[in-house]
């Protein structure tokens, strides 16, 4: 018997087991599941995320004089049409502090692989 479970039979002195605290419950609608809103924003992101890795991929694969050209149009393209329908979608709704951001990191996301094809095309250009 080791020197905690002594001092729980000294402070229960019936000797009954005790009992886990239940923990307390979490209001229904987050027990549910993420919202329609979260999701959206969550298939925005990730769009965003594969659009980033298929734009290095484009960048760093695709050779030529054409490659970089492919690249920066399938960016913008991907990019337009990750934004237009995220934006449909999130037309009517209103959004919390967590769900602005999430839309905020994933359009400047959206930026980044733009930008990053349109150097590649600069370089190609002036290489």
């Amino acid at each position: 018997m080791g020197r905690r479970e002594r001092s729980r039979a000294r402070a229960d002195p019936t000797g009954a087991p005790r009992t886990a605290r239940a923990a307390p419950s979490a209001p229904r609608a987050a027990r549910a599941g993420l919202g329609p809103v979260r999701r959206t924003l969550t298939a925005y992101l990730a769009a965003a995320l594969v659009l980033a890795v298929f734009t290095l991929a484009g960048i760093l694969v695709l050779g030529g004089t054409l490659g970089p050209f492919i690249t920066l149009a399938l960016a913008a393209l991907g990019a337009g049409l990750a934004y237009r329908a995220a934006s449909a979608r999130l037309a009517g709704a209103t959004l919390t502090n967590e769900d602005r951001m999430i839309q905020t990191m994933a359009g400047g996301m959206l930026v980044l692989c733009v930008v990053l094809a349109a150097a590649g095309v600069v370089v190609a250009t002036l290489a």
